[in-house]
């Protein structure tokens, strides 16, 4: 009889993930909130459009269509569909958990396009529903891929947990360095896929033709950037590696990833304007600096992981002074130019934010530290 009363497993386990479930729903629910947002900004003007809603679904795309745009309407809804698929997985089988996700999705995606119609500046479109969808899609697929009992979710835990201190602060700082990556798709502050690549940089084997476009700033703001990303992480990794491979694996993904981003936002043509001498300048110095700074032990890393961030906020906020004392121009703040909720958008405002952000992680790590040793 008790036999007959007992609850399955699987049953016991969706009941213990009750809480889990429900944190997913309300991130749902705020992130589906924030689309929204970003795709009836500003609020303002609404009116009755002079065609059907839904003729849009029929016409032609655009003529004219940006990688930035098609990269941020995939990127935007794929969280949607990665924590969709999670919040159904425990209901459903993970088949059906991706097609009823990425449905969701469309479906959202619709609804957003039909009421831009209403708003004036914003152009509904269908190949937008069709890139929403596709970043749904790629959400939900990775939803499944992202298990802990599943290749590769199993093998992206063991090489946390081989290259990272435990502890769910530490998620929180491996979390800060997915926001710098986000940071790198600015097109607008000097970084080394940013500061007007179009026409601010040239190849280094090109520079001896006009040593005029050499910028001494952009450099040193390499520089800075590098050792305090390098030393930000050195405070994330397990005390017993070794740092050297670790840091060179760092400038590797660095180098990969500025690359990618420039490949997906820009003409591939311009890739080889990323082989500044600024680039490679402030690469291979902040690197050079990087090991000479990097303390043996762990005493003094927290204290220069933030005094190098507190440069490398001086040293952009000086740059951004001496630019509009020598070449006064509109702000480029995303808000005063209605680019706020693309890629590029997006990706300004976290370079901006990112630095105070991560001193703020530091301090409060350094508190959390504190008091445990006060707690011994």
């Amino acid at each position: 009889m008790a036999a007959m009363t007992a609850t399955p497993p699987a049953r016991q386990f969706r009941s213990g993930s009750l809480w889990r479930q429900l944190g997913l729903y309300l991130a749902l629910a705020g992130y589906a909130l924030l689309i929204g947002y970003g795709s009836l900004y500003p609020f303002a003007s609404w009116r009755v459009p002079d065609v059907d809603a839904l003729l849009f679904l029929l016409q032609p795309p655009p003529s004219y269509i940006t990688r930035t745009d098609t990269t941020t309407n995939i990127l935007a809804y794929l969280p949607f569909g990665l924590m969709l698929a999670r919040a159904l997985s425990y209901r459903v089988r993970p088949l059906r958990a991706v097609l009823l996700a990425t449905v969701t999705g469309i479906s959202l995606s619709l609804v957003m396009e039909v009421l831009q119609m209403f708003v004036p500046g914003r152009v509904s479109s269908n190949l937008d529903i069709l890139a929403n969808g596709l970043g749904t899609l790629i959400g939900a697929v990775a939803a499944g891929l992202v298990k802990a009992d599943a290749w590769p979710g199993r093998m992206l835990i063991a090489w946390r947990q081989r290259w990272f201190l435990p502890g769910w602060l530490v998620n929180v700082g491996v979390a800060l360095l997915g926001l710098w990556a986000l940071s790198q798709f600015s097109l607008q502050l000097p970084s080394l896929v940013a500061g007007r690549l179009h026409t601010g940089f040239i190849p280094f084997w090109e520079l001896p033709a006009d040593w005029s476009r050499f910028n001494l700033w952009h450099a040193l703001i390499y520089v800075a950037e590098v050792v305090a990303l390098g030393l930000f992480a050195a405070t994330l990794v397990k005390p017993g590696l070794r740092r050297a491979p670790f840091l060179w694996a760092m400038m590797a993904v660095v180098l990969l990833f500025k690359m990618l981003a420039a490949a997906v936002l820009l003409k591939l043509s311009v890739l080889a304007r990323l082989f500044s001498l600024e680039a490679l300048l402030g690469l291979g110095l902040g690197f050079l600096l990087l090991f000479l700074v990097m303390p043996k032990g762990r005493e003094r890393l927290y204290a220069k992981a933030s005094g190098a961030l507190v440069v490398f906020v001086l040293a952009r906020v000086l740059y951004w002074a001496w630019t509009q004392a020598t070449e006064p121009q509109a702000s480029e703040w995303p808000p005063s130019s209605g680019s706020l909720f693309n890629i590029t958008g997006l990706a300004y405002v976290t370079s901006v934010v990112w630095p105070f952000l991560a001193l703020a992680y530091l301090g409060l790590r350094g508190l959390v530290t504190r008091h445990a040793r006060s707690g011994q």
